[in-house]
């Protein structure tokens, strides 16, 4: 069983991307505007997309290198949707490395999202949006976070 993985270079620093993967504002500006962030290692963020909200618990922060979260729970006024019932207990790394002036490699990993899982075509098809907004967000100022008409259409 292979989990899910992705990695891309961005046209920032491993600084800025770090910051947009820890703090409100970036957060905010990527993947959704309704989130409450912790801060801090053992703190837990909350993130809402509509009906549906994941809360992470901040396991590890490497200012610059690394950021790790665990899943630990998820909710919906949706009883079928199958991702809020999969991802509690899986694992969100993002791996920052130098890859030239100016530019970060991204290495990220959800472990426990694996083919086998109802929702794993929609969140592959979800992480390859959302890191690419995290990419936009970091090389034009604007990304593509989550939006409540999403919800709606769905």
């Amino acid at each position: 069983m292979s989990h899910y993985q992705q990695s891309l270079v961005i046209g920032a620093d491993p600084a800025a991307v770090y910051a947009a993967l820890v703090t409100p504002e970036g957060l905010q500006g990527w993947w959704t505007p309704d989130c409450d962030v912790a801060l801090e290692v053992g703190g837990t963020s909350h993130f809402r997309f509509g009906p549906h909200q994941k809360s992470m618990l901040v396991e590890k922060l490497e200012p610059g290198r690394e950021v790790q979260w665990h899943c630990v729970a998820a909710q919906s006024s949706d009883p079928h949707f199958a991702c809020l019932r999969e991802w509690p207990g899986t694992r969100l790394i993002f791996r920052l490395a130098q890859a030239g002036a100016g530019r970060t490699r991204l290495d990220f990993e959800h472990i426990g999202l694996v083919p086998e899982l109802e929702c794993y075509a929609m969140c592959n098809d979800g992480w390859r949006h959302f890191l690419s907004s995290l990419q936009q967000l970091l090389e034009t100022g604007k990304g593509t976070p989550f939006e409540q008409t999403e919800a709606l259409a769905a």
